[in-house]
């Protein structure tokens, strides 16, 4: 690991706390609520990791751990990133997404058996959230399973998602709140793709033609150090950055051909919400969303992309010419009172991937008329159960979920579902921030959005809203009904649900709720 001058240390020391100004200090910057409440030998029966004498498909090493690396021109900065080391399986299963702060491109193939070890070099808990995979819970990387810095973990877990891109990240809760903003701002943080033989038999456009892009914004001071601003401000409104990186780097024009290209974009930013469009006004193609390929491509003047959240893009160059220019842009909305402090607030229009046309190359193969026809979701019928979710703001609180806040482990009595069933979550955002919601541990189906009010100063996104296909994150604008359709099938156990603006979920809008079997007495 490199080493910080003397000058950045005495730095690093003297600067943190809640309301102030952090330069990627240990320190805790938010409030807490609750802490865990799990008793010691239930703790240590879930830490028993799901080991099988089973051979495995892949074996890697995923390591979290303190480091300096060159984003901006000039001192290198510090970050908290991951390394990884593959020590069984296919040689594409690692491989470097920029050669900056984000984690690892994890590519996986749907049927593998997985054993990952899991290393914390940081000065604090940690965990990895596999975040959209289909995994029991003492995998999923909960802050009720904390790895303690110095130590290890190893978990194993079955590919059994559907092909599309996934991602992973922390999910640590501390006795002075979550971790999860400022462990995922300081770089923690990677993209998953998992494969499988349908999608590959579409011969969608890979290698070269294949752009996986990790957008964050971040704020830099100083000498190049990465500073995370706390207090009531981000508390309610999330951080915002001052500027939006992609893979880990300032945006740069990207060289490319006559042919068509597929863009995987992950949305990995605290809380900004990115609207999505071509610069020549040109409609945008999704062909898939965070839980894998559409049945069907759709089109759309722009995309509305919430923190957490994926989508798969198709653009077609075949009939550009040599020396044109097509910039990928987060174009301009109204984001209400609270998305205005920042040196870019939420909202801005900014350029994020410029692409310049520098050679003729072959056409390839056209875009597919149907993606997936057998995409199955979650059947409801009008005797559907269905289960509401009141989204609102509590007086000198910050955000809750049906009134109530982040208890550890406690579960209340409407949030244990029975294992097999199909329900209906229902929604409903009462205040005045958008949420993009979060259930662990499945995909859901958006089956119904709905004004119910209005939405103080948020407007211009709607259109863009991809509700087609499979999600694990739905956003709820302020001011909205949103059902979705989930069926808990396969594990029993505690799965959370929660806001994914990090700075919300960290500061107590996150739930634990319960699967358990029909005979169980859990």
């Amino acid at each position: 690991m490199k080493r910080l001058d003397k000058k950045r240390r005495q730095l690093l020391g003297h600067i943190g706390g809640f309301a102030g100004v952090s330069i990627l200090s240990p320190a805790s910057l938010l409030v807490a609520y609750n802490t865990e409440a799990i008793a010691a030998d239930d703790k240590r029966a879930m830490l028993r990791q799901r080991i099988t004498n089973a051979p495995f498909d892949v074996a890697f090493r995923l390591r979290a751990e303190p480091d300096t690396v060159p984003i901006l021109p000039g001192a290198p900065s510090e970050v908290w990133r991951y390394t990884a080391a593959l020590t069984q399986g296919p040689r594409d299963t690692l491989s470097s997404l920029s050669g900056s702060y984000p984690g690892p491109l994890i590519r996986l193939r749907r049927g593998q058996r997985v054993r990952a070890r899991l290393e914390n070099r940081l000065p604090e808990d940690t965990t990895v959230h596999w975040h959209g995979l289909h995994v029991p819970p003492d995998v999923d990387g909960q802050p009720r399973l904390p790895i303690k810095p110095g130590e290890d973990m190893t978990v194993t877990f079955d590919v059994d998602d559907r092909a599309g891109l996934y991602w992973y990240h922390p999910h640590p809760h501390g006795p002075h709140g979550g971790r999860v903003g400022f462990q995922s701002y300081a770089g923690l943080a990677g993209p998953l793709i998992v494969e499988d033989d349908t999608e590959r038999a579409l011969n969608l456009p890979a290698g070269d033609q294949e752009l996986i892009l990790v957008l964050q914004d971040r704020t830099f001071a100083g000498d190049n150090e990465l500073t995370f601003v706390g207090g009531m401000r981000s508390m309610m409104r999330g951080f915002f950055g001052d500027r939006v990186l992609v893979n880990g780097h300032p945006p740069t024009t990207r060289e490319v051909g006559t042919r068509p290209y597929r863009l995987r974009i992950l949305n990995g930013s605290n809380a900004r919400i990115y609207k999505l469009a071509w610069s020549d006004g040109r409609p945008v193609t999704v062909i898939g969303t965070g839980g894998g390929l559409l049945a069907v491509p759709e089109q759309r003047p722009y995309i509305t992309l919430a923190p957490a959240q994926r989508i798969d893009l198709w653009v077609d160059l075949s009939d550009a010419k040599v020396g044109d220019q097509l910039t990928l842009v987060s174009d301009a909305y109204h984001s209400g009172m609270m998305g205005r402090y920042s040196g870019l607030p939420a909202g801005a229009r900014f350029d994020l991937v410029p692409l310049r046309v520098t050679r003729r190359t072959d056409n390839g193969p056209p875009l597919p008329k149907a993606l997936a026809p057998d995409l199955k979701t979650p059947p409801t019928t009008p005797a559907t159960p269905i289960r509401t979710f009141d989204l609102r703001m509590e007086m000198m609180r910050g955000f809750s979920i049906n009134g109530r806040q982040f208890e550890g482990a406690v579960v209340a009595d409407d949030e244990i579902v029975t294992l097999g069933d199909t329900e209906i979550w229902e929604f409903v955002n009462h205040s005045m921030m958008p949420h993009p919601m979060h259930v662990h541990g499945l995909q859901f189906a958006v089956i119904e959005r709905k004004k119910i009010g209005a939405s103080p100063g948020w407007s211009g996104l709607d259109v863009g809203l991809v509700d087609a296909g499979l999600h694990d994150t739905v956003l709820v604008l302020p001011g909205e009904r949103v059902r979705i359709a989930l069926t808990f099938a396969d594990f029993e156990g505690l799965y959370l649900y929660h806001c994914h603006n990090m700075e919300h979920e960290d500061n107590g809008m996150m739930r634990y709720y319960r699967v358990r079997s029909r005979h169980s007495r859990m």
